[in-house]
């Protein structure tokens, strides 16, 4: 039945309402302690994982957009992180269009189990992990450092993604995928492959516009030996980048 598996969903969890702190992201703050969020939170998860279509979700193409230019940091961030701390991603159906993503010229292509997925990365609103002090990250050396959602009511619930029926494709540069156990598998670049080698062979000519970071954008993507894809999940060819980047010098 249409719907179905998100109408279980939203029953499950009709009476859980709350907002977290953006400065908490694991709900391990002692002066949270009394609060019942942190398990609202994970029985929102389990909630999601009983109802979701799990096979939808592995076809799913997954991407973890790196910010802006600064690919280098971004990758090399991204690839010393333990496989089983959950990380956010953004998440497309095959051939129905573009990659693309407004937080970035490049991505890393993720697979792995899906543990909670909206249309809305601001249902969600997982948070960020950058200034976890070191005796929580430490907490988590085992298990991986979970993802939950911050902030949850009956309106937001109606923005998670539980099958097919529930994903909205013309969202997918604002739905959020939290990816469990994953592994990178490719890199995109968010630009059609040859637009990208051209702009590695002109780079000389705008050092001083961004389009010349393309060079040291090529370089890095180029280091993990994962396959690249352009922005149609096209495969750019890794020796014609190499190319460019030699004509660049």
């Amino acid at each position: 039945m249409l719907l179905e598996d998100l109408t279980r969903f939203k029953e499950k969890t009709k009476d859980i309402d709350y907002m977290h702190s953006m400065s908490d992201p694991t709900f391990d703050d002692p002066y949270y302690k009394d609060r019942p969020h942190k398990a609202q939170a994970k029985d929102i998860k389990r909630a999601w994982a009983a109802e979701a279509d799990h096979e939808f979700m592995k076809s799913i193409i997954k991407v973890h957009w790196l910010s802006g230019w600064n690919i280098a940091y971004g990758l090399e961030d991204l690839l010393r992180l333990p496989r089983n701390n959950e990380i956010a991603t953004m998440g497309y159906l095959p051939g129905a269009g573009r990659v693309t993503s407004s937080w970035g010229k490049a991505g890393v292509i993720v697979q792995g189990r899906v543990t909670l997925a909206a249309n809305d990365m601001n249902a969600i609103t997982s948070g960020y992990f950058k200034d976890i002090p070191q005796d929580v990250i430490s907490k988590y050396r085992s298990s991986g450092t979970p993802r939950r959602a911050l902030t949850f009511n009956n309106l937001t619930s109606g923005e998670y993604i539980l099958d097919r029926e529930t994903f909205k494709p013309e969202l997918s540069r604002h739905n959020e995928f939290i990816v469990d156990n994953w592994k990178p598998v490719g890199i995109v670049i968010a630009y059609e492959g040859r637009e990208f080698l051209n702009m590695v062979r002109d780079s000389p000519k705008q050092k001083d516009r961004p389009p010349g970071r393309a060079v040291g954008a090529a370089r890095h993507v180029l280091k993990p030996n994962l396959p690249i894809y352009d922005e149609d999940m096209k495969l750019v060819d890794r020796q014609e980048i190499e190319k460019a980047l030699k004509e660049e010098g």
